[in-house]
């Protein structure tokens, strides 16, 4: 097993967990799609199979991800102190129920449909209340139907009720996996958002390319803005976010995987082979993940 470039473990923002029909499949509607190669796989996750190479190990981890007991054992075993799970607001009660028996260790990221409207606040309001392990909203602008991008007037509902309720947005930009326009998730479309509500965490994740520089350059303007690195095996990280996170901006570039797509025998292998100053490791890989998402310490339940 490889290590972490850092001692203590690390806190990992984006990890799939599939052990309820809730959370198995991804949640894009169907109308959205065009072409006969997604309509015939949806909803599965092979609607971004193109884009990852499927290696020797991925089914077993297919299998622990719909295991919660195998599942905790994988994060106990590769030191990952901290993990958040996208969850729909839309799931059963239960399904939060029994993930909140786990909140030293488990965290949760909402996912809303701003065409809900107020339904979906008050559904997150509800939650949040009750959830204290809720610590973000999940939003992914290209699995909005129609589409509408992040500046558009029905997230602002959201938006005020994750400032009220200091919860983060977790958000997607760049162009995305399943084959739908990508305008919608230029970042450019947070420059607005981030003005607009100051008090607001915003944590952009899955890349931003071919928008990086946009992405670098609101990162320099706005306190409140993040950068994740979802969805990205570490050879692939954009270096003007290296750069970044070697110099000016060291507490806003948060590392997370993307478990089970990709393998953290990877994410860790990669990541030690990364020209990345000593100093910057622990913000990277723990420390400014727990100031987005407003986390407690390990082996405290929020």
């Amino acid at each position: 097993m490889t290590g972490w470039p850092v001692d203590g473990g690390v806190v990992d923002p984006f990890v799939v967990l599939k052990a309820h029909a809730e959370l198995a499949d991804v949640p894009i509607p169907q109308r959205a799609l065009r072409d006969p190669e997604s309509l015939r796989v949806w909803p599965s996750t092979d609607l971004a199979g193109y884009l990852f190479r499927k290696d020797a190990d991925r089914e077993a981890r297919e299998a622990t991800a719909h295991d919660l007991a195998a599942w905790l054992a994988n994060l106990e075993r590769w030191q990952v102190v901290q993990a958040q799970v996208p969850i729909p607001a839309t799931a059963p009660d239960e399904v939060f129920d029994r993930l909140a028996e786990h909140g030293d260790r488990v965290f949760l990221a909402v996912r809303l449909d701003p065409h809900d409207g107020m339904a979906g606040v008050r559904r997150l309001r509800w939650l949040a209340e009750r959830y204290p392990g809720i610590r973000s909203v999940s939003l992914s602008p290209h699995m909005t139907y129609p589409l509408i991008a992040p500046d558009s007037r029905e997230y602002y509902p959201i938006y005020a009720a994750c400032v009220e309720l200091e919860l983060a947005v977790f958000i997607n930009v760049g162009f995305p996996a399943p084959r739908v326009p990508a305008a919608a998730q230029d970042p450019i479309h947070l420059d607005e958002v981030c003005w607009f509500f100051p008090e607001l965490t915003v944590v952009m994740r899955h890349g931003g390319e071919p928008w990086v520089d946009t992405c670098v350059k609101m990162l320099l303007r706005w306190p409140n803005l993040y950068y994740a690195t979802t969805a990205f095996a570490p050879r692939y990280y954009p270096q003007p976010i290296i750069d970044l996170l070697n110099t000016r901006g060291r507490d806003r570039v948060i590392w997370a995987g993307y478990w089970p797509m990709l393998s953290y025998e990877r994410l860790s292998a990669e990541l030690a082979a990364l020209p990345v100053k000593a100093e910057a490791w622990p913000a990277f890989l723990r420390d400014n993940a727990r100031q987005a998402f407003r986390l407690p310490a390990p082996g405290h339940a929020p």
